[in-house]
């Protein structure tokens, strides 16, 4: 992997994100391109529920953690929570399974079920998978003449049963809390773009101990070029399912005290591998 950057000078360049130097990487930067899973649990009541208060309300009845593979079939977790982001009614429209798409028979069943509705929301783990990349789109060009990024991504079976398993259990939950009706609906595949979801895509230029597996060493800094530092979402080896604002956060307090005082007194790479 060379970046084949020219002209660069001592002071270090920061990157967030990939549109800066993708031009200069030959092929793939990095595999392991991951996106979080998210599922859905509707949950109908006969109690009345105002969709708002619900979303402030946006409690985690659930936890996220690692689930041996031997005892499940699976790596991988999710969190599970009561989670209504609006109550828009044009675009919030809660309906059992079963319920025509249009017509008068939809029309009460909106009205009924607006505000009697829970929506259990699963937000899962991805693993990373060498079938699941990132690189330069050898087709379509910006309007600078720069390759595209192209992004290769499926769903890997792991992430399908972790998605069924997690879902089950939240249904359950439903049950308990006494829904009168209860519908799952874990992610499936293939991955499509058409059907909006939470992914918070991470990886791409993933940081690492060893410049063959990786782009970027524990200080964020590129292993070719060392005044190039990277910081964000793409430095993740996995999608460990949380929102990754906090951590891309810690990670640049982290890059920029290792840039303020080591890189700026002895401009060199950082780590030696």
């Amino acid at each position: 992997m060379q970046w084949g950057r020219s002209g660069c000078l001592d002071r270090p360049h920061i990157a967030f994100g990939l549109e800066d130097f993708l031009e200069q990487a030959e092929g793939a930067l990095a595999p392991g391109d991951a996106v979080r899973h998210t599922a859905l649990v509707l949950e109908l009541f006969q109690v009345r529920y105002i969709p708002f208060v619900v979303a402030d309300q946006s409690v985690l009845v659930g936890v996220l953690g690692l689930v041996a593979k031997d005892a499940l079939g699976f790596l991988g977790g999710a969190f599970i929570g009561a989670v209504n982001t609006n109550g828009r009614p044009i675009q919030y429209h809660p309906v059992p399974p079963d319920t025509p798409k249009w017509g008068a028979a939809w029309k009460r069943a909106v009205a009924e079920h607006y505000n009697h509705t829970v929506m259990l929301s699963l937000h899962g783990s991805s693993i990373a998978q060498k079938q699941n990349y990132l690189d330069l789109d050898p087709t379509y060009k910006d309007a600078w003449g720069q390759p595209l990024l192209r992004m290769t991504f499926d769903f890997p079976p792991n992430d399908l049963k972790m998605a069924a398993y997690v879902t089950s259990k939240a249904v359950e939950i439903g049950k308990a809390m006494g829904a009168k009706q209860v519908a799952g609906n874990p992610r499936k595949g293939p991955y499509t773009t058409q059907q909006y979801q939470t992914t918070h895509n991470t990886g791409g230029t993933i940081m690492g101990s060893d410049p063959s597996t990786s782009v970027v060493n524990r200080y964020l800094q590129s292993w070719d070029v060392p005044n190039l530092f990277v910081i964000g979402a793409s430095n993740f080896p996995q999608n460990a399912s949380w929102n990754p604002t906090g951590t891309v956060g810690a990670l640049t307090y982290w890059a920029i005290d290792a840039m303020k005082n080591k890189y700026l007194k002895h401009p060199d790479k950082l780590v030696h591998a």
